[in-house]
């Protein structure tokens, strides 16, 4: 590195050193991401309790050759031979303990799948600071307990969250229907409450994402307490302006027939109507010669 950048000070060529730097920062670049990386499954090995093994027999850093993590068990790479880790699949290994945050050291991480172990307690409240390009993130069958986070909702490329099968409570935050690109969402098998959220119609979520949660309610699932009481009211104050409408219709169309039944009766008794009177105002207008 010293040599490539006295070469560069000492070139003539103001193309050559333009390149050069371009290079450097390139290589840099790539040398700082490739450590992310490495440091991202570190934390994640040293965080975690392998159980059955597994991580402890695969993960080996003590190997310097490029791209060496991308043969690690669970690992997959944006390309074979370069450190920049894809997806982390972790399902079933026995792996025990919290949420391991150092995953947010793998800045292109697109997947992480942590199911089927023993992990427990709360996830991190800034958990769309630890998965930002997430776009599948699975943690189902777990013990994870606490409410699901509401910052969840930040990490806008999530296609499929799994939470189901864990001990999860408190409210779903209505905030996750903002996932515009949301296609699977379950989290059945939980201790949750409340309303669901109201997510895109493009995602196919049913009844059975909610199952075994009796606390919750919303569509797909029946109406919420509060939702139903709401539409009731609706009905019956409908049912009462319907009503005096309808009452007020029939006094109009009584009162209709009483004024003409009354204006016939009075035709009956002058049948003359008022000609007695006219005739009257003539006589009385005749001047006596």
């Amino acid at each position: 590195m010293a040599f490539s950048m006295h070469m560069l000070l000492n070139g003539r060529d103001p193309g050559i050193f333009i390149g050069g730097v371009l290079w450097l920062l390139l290589s840099c670049s790539f040398s700082f991401g490739v450590e992310s990386d490495i440091n991202c499954l570190k934390s994640i090995k040293a965080s975690l309790q392998d159980t059955l093994g597994y991580l402890n027999s695969s993960w080996d850093f003590n190997n310097n050759t490029e791209g060496f993590i991308c043969n690690f068990l669970g690992i997959e790479c944006w390309h074979p031979h370069e450190s920049k880790v894809l997806n982390i699949k972790l399902s079933d290994l026995g792996l025990k303990g919290l949420f391991p945050q150092g995953v947010a050291n793998c800045t292109s991480l697109t997947g992480l799948d942590l199911s089927s172990n023993q992990l427990n307690g709360p996830l991190p409240t800034n958990i769309d600071h630890i998965i930002t390009f997430i776009t599948s993130l699975d943690l189902s069958s777990n013990s994870f307990t606490g409410q699901i986070p509401m910052k969840l909702s930040n990490c806008s490329y999530l296609n499929v969250l799994k939470l189901d099968n864990n001990k999860f409570s408190g409210n779903i935050p209505l905030e996750l229907g903002q996932l515009g690109r949301i296609k699977t969402f379950t989290v059945a098998n939980n201790q949750l409450s409340g309303q669901v959220p109201i997510f895109n119609k493009d995602a196919s979520i049913t009844v059975d994402s909610y199952a075994n949660n009796p606390g919750l309610c919303g569509k797909p699932l029946e109406l919420c307490r509060s939702a139903a009481k709401k539409s009731n009211s609706v009905v019956i104050v409908g049912a009462g302006v319907g009503g005096a409408t309808f009452a007020a219709l029939i006094v109009v169309i009584g009162l209709f027939f009483f004024m003409r039944r009354v204006s016939a009766r009075k035709k009956e008794e002058d049948p003359e109507g008022n000609k007695w009177a006219k005739s009257f105002k003539k006589t009385k207008g005749i001047k006596a010669s």
